[in-house]
């Protein structure tokens, strides 16, 4: 087979069927020492054709990106950056951006609380009623020791009575 550049001036006419590959061996892609390079330039075309593929835009499956057809990657690069748009979005929604709060701010309530307050209530109010409510457990544990003690001291008391 004569080469289609034969008539070139500056080219030899030798088909690539004649040129060897003299590299070592290149397993993932199963080039062998020896292989034509006809066939070292086919096998790697074939990869390239197959990268092309992979990276395709259409091979895809954007449907749940709800996306308008205006807003289709076209290209590699377009995929890329809704994608990393997309992950930024979800990114913000996890983490909230710092709230400075102030004895104003509204925040909710837990429900032992509701009563009073309602299920929100500014921060003030709500420290407020949770330093009440602390004191009143506090007296009620007072009062619940005294009556404990005047208790085990009228127990003390029938224990001490001898029955006839």
């Amino acid at each position: 087979m004569k080469p289609l550049n034969a008539a070139e001036e500056a080219c030899s006419p030798i088909s690539s069927n004649c040129v060897i590959w003299q590299g070592p061996d290149i397993v993932c892609l199963d080039l062998c020492r020896g292989d034509s390079i006809s066939i070292v330039i086919f096998k790697l075309a074939c990869l390239v054709c197959d990268i092309k593929d992979s990276l395709d835009v259409d091979s895809y499956d954007l449907t749940c990106l709800d996306l308008d057809a205006c807003d289709v990657p076209q290209d590699w690069k377009e995929l890329f950056q809704l994608v990393i748009d997309k992950i930024c979005e979800l990114q913000a929604l996890i983490v909230p951006e710092e709230i400075e709060a102030t004895a104003e701010t509204i925040v909710t309530v837990a429900a032992c609380f509701t009563a009073k307050l309602g299920s929100t209530a500014t921060i003030s109010a709500y420290i407020q009623e949770i330093g009440t409510k602390v004191c009143e457990q506090e007296v009620t544990i007072q009062n619940q020791q005294v009556a404990i003690q005047q208790l085990v001291a009228r127990v003390e008391v029938l224990e001490a009575i001898v029955l006839p």
